[in-house]
């Protein structure tokens, strides 16, 4: 009886020590793989011009900006597949659009339809835009006063 008794023991130790490795041993669940943007706007981008929408507008916005920014044609923005926005090769250009287009650090972009939203922040401004898979051009209103009609420039970008 007593070897009954230690064999039902035993044989109950080791199904309790063989279920806890079995848990123990398992696999956490992985984190998802973060979702990435496959529109067509994700790359490396180069500004090739800045000019108003309507041809003979003087736009004083733009003659500022490509006097404190005259390396503005190298400007290069980086549209990363975490919705995360880039800039290189014109520091000052980036300082100068930023009022009118938040490339700043910390941007972030979101395509839809043929609108671009830029965040930083709580600052989000939205953007029409005309894209092909080599050519980005970019509505941007240069007119600061919301009381007075919009003053839009095209920023037009080729893909690198």
């Amino acid at each position: 009886m007593k070897i009954y008794t230690a064999l039902k023991k035993i044989t109950l130790l080791t199904f309790l020590l063989t279920a806890f490795v079995v848990t123990a041993c398992k696999d956490d669940d992985k984190e998802p793989a973060p979702v990435e943007d496959t529109n067509p706007i994700v790359g490396r981008w180069q500004l090739t011009a800045v000019t108003p929408e309507t041809p003979g507008t003087t736009i004083p916005a733009l003659s500022f900006i490509q006097t404190v920014a005259p390396c503005i044609l190298e400007l290069k923005l980086t549209f990363n597949p975490n919705n995360t926005l880039t800039t290189a090769d014109c520091p000052s250009a980036v300082t100068a659009i930023d009022p009118f287009v938040p490339v700043g650090t910390d941007a972030k972009w979101k395509v839809d339809g043929d609108k671009l939203t830029l965040s930083r922040g709580s600052t989000n401004q939205e953007f029409k835009i005309m894209q092909t898979d080599t050519n980005l051009t970019v509505v941007v209103n240069t007119q600061t006063d919301a009381t007075k009609p919009p003053v839009n420039a095209l920023l037009v970008f080729k893909k690198l």
